[in-house]
């Protein structure tokens, strides 16, 4: 399906604005974004895998970004760049006109009258805004979205239908929260007492939340207990990801489905975490680790490199294929030991 919008740009235009090179007739006009094989002549899309050289020779799009080494595979006009896939996404926010709306508060929200609320915010149907809450410039607020008291929500943030932000909860600006996040509950906290009751802690911090921050739908992110819990700029939370609380997340890290990381852990900048990955409380991980899908992390991590290992603890990527490659041959290697020691045994006895 091609993504359609009522925008369209030459390419001139956005070879400037984007400081790439135009190959073919600079006057060429795009009005929307598309696959090649489903492009047509007024699409612009991209060509970044090999694989689909095939779908780059027989498109018809109207303009392709792509590496200067494919301009010669391409039938079309071409943006000409070290990223293709980078560009394209740029260019593609462009056209894109989801986010756009008519300023103006539904008759069904709920707004408490302390609340300060610009003219150039959209807030919707069922929407609860609860005391003393803070919405900066051009603030979308979804259908049922409820945000308690004392919560700050920077300028041209997002927030879709159905999200929970609790109480003293600050979002930076340019923030995308998807539908089914809950923001700021409490923490999973318990102390046991001797006759094995659990005695709840209360949890008395915050959740802060940076600029250009996107939360994927169904994400929790717990309130801190005593300190708060940080979401740095430019993180990337996927759906269905656990952030204890107090935990702290890094500027531009980016965490795949699936993942929980525990409480008191705090990942550096631009890791790159893989779903279902584990992640236990109070350790360390330092800037620029990545981790494999379904890892299990138990202790910190000091050198930056990518991690793998869902059997024991995580290690390097590179030993943890070695043991891989070992494991699947470790019944036979457990009979060839069993043959040695028994060959052993009966040397020793004659």
């Amino acid at each position: 399906m091609r993504i359609l919008s009522d925008t369209a740009f030459t390419l001139e235009h956005l070879a400037s604005k984007y400081d790439c090179k135009i190959q073919g007739d600079p006057s060429t006009v795009v009005s929307n974004v598309a696959t090649l094989s489903n492009a047509s002549n007024d699409s612009l899309t991209f060509f970044a895998n090999s694989k689909y050289k095939s779908e780059l020779k027989e498109t018809n799009a109207a303009a392709v970004v792509l590496r200067e080494h494919d301009v010669e595979f391409c039938p079309t006009a071409s943006l000409v760049t070290t990223d293709p896939y980078l560009l394209f996404a740029r260019i593609a926010s462009d056209f894109d006109i989801s986010k756009q709306f008519q300023p103006g508060i539904h008759a069904a929200a709920v707004i408490d009258s302390s609340c300060d609320v610009p003219s150039t915010c959209k807030i919707g149907a069922g929407v609860v805004l609860a005391m003393n809450v803070e919405l900066g410039e051009h603030v979308f607020v979804g259908a049922n979205s409820v945000v308690e008291k004392d919560t700050k929500i920077g300028e041209s943030s997002w927030i879709s239908s159905g999200v929970i932000i609790h109480e003293g909860t600050e979002i930076g600006s340019r923030a995308i929260i998807h539908p089914g996040v809950v923001i700021g509950a409490d923490g999973f906290g318990f102390s046991e007492a001797k006759d094995s009751a659990w005695v709840k802690i209360p949890q008395m911090g915050r959740v802060i939340i940076g600029d250009d921050v996107e939360v994927g739908a169904n994400t929790t992110i717990d309130r801190g207990t005593l300190s708060d819990t940080v979401i740095g700029n430019g993180v990337k939370l996927d759906n269905l990801v656990q952030i204890g609380h107090n935990v702290i997340v890094g500027d531009h890290t980016a965490i795949v489905a699936q993942t929980g990381v525990a409480g008191s852990t705090a990942i550096g900048k631009r890791c790159r975490i893989g779903g279902q990955v584990g992640i236990a409380g109070h350790l360390k991980i330092i800037d620029d680790t990545t981790i494999a899908a379904r890892t299990t992390v138990i202790k910190d991590i000091k050198d930056p490199g990518v991690y793998a290992g869902n059997l024991f603890s995580h290690q390097k990527a590179s030993e943890w294929q070695k043991n891989a490659a070992s494991f699947k041959k470790l019944n036979k290697l457990q009979k060839l030991v069993s043959l040695i020691n028994k060959k052993v045994g009966e040397d020793n006895d004659s």
